[in-house]
């Protein structure tokens, strides 16, 4: 009786996604993603492909601007994952997200300290949030406590050791481990800051 519940909650949400998103979000079913939030923009996109899973909550997927998010089939997320997007995410099939995962495909642009860009008042190639795309291939499996940075790209196969931080690519069928390392260096103060 829980399995069919829990079956019925999915394709629920899922159908309330899809009402609300529209065109924005082509999702296939079946899903289990009963504890999952999804929020897309109005010239964002995302595809969801068939089976994915998150069974322990706290998977939050996010698509601003005019973000492009794919997630291929049978990919699993675990507790406390946060994707957002606003340039391009590729995830490949059957991977596997372990818990307190983030993956981000943009910065934020700190030299606005005023905000006063953003608002308008911004220079021709001025961006925001200046991204890279995120390719995550087929069968990549990411441990626990790890965050992907813009512009990565992580071959098939590959494995992510848990607490690590990747900023640069990641060869097919290579496991990735950091050595830790603490980096310091000042902070500039505000006034520092030129335009």
């Amino acid at each position: 009786m829980g399995v069919k519940l829990h079956a019925l909650g999915c394709a629920i949400k899922t159908i309330g996604w899809k009402i609300r998103y529209g065109k924005r979000l082509e999702i296939e079913f079946p899903q289990a993603m009963y504890k999952a939030h999804i929020s897309i923009s109005k010239n964002a996109k995302m595809i969801l492909k068939k089976r994915l899973q998150n069974y322990n909550g706290g998977l939050y997927l996010s698509c601003r601007g005019n973000g492009v998010m794919t997630i291929g089939e049978h990919t699993m997320f675990n507790a406390n994952v946060c994707i957002t997007c606003v340039k391009k995410i590729t995830i490949g099939d059957n991977c596997r997200f372990a818990n307190n995962f983030v993956m981000i495909d943009h910065d934020h642009n700190i030299n606005d300290v005023t905000g006063s860009l953003a608002k308008g008042d911004s220079p021709e190639g001025y961006e925001e949030f200046p991204g890279e795309e995120i390719v995550i291939g087929n069968g990549v499996w990411v441990g626990a406590n790890c965050t992907i940075l813009k512009g990565v790209h992580i071959g098939d196969n590959a494995i992510v050791a848990a607490g690590s931080t990747v900023r640069k690519d990641i060869p097919a069928n290579t496991i990735y481990y950091e050595k830790g390392e603490a980096v310091y260096r000042p902070i500039i103060k505000r006034e520092d800051f030129s335009v």
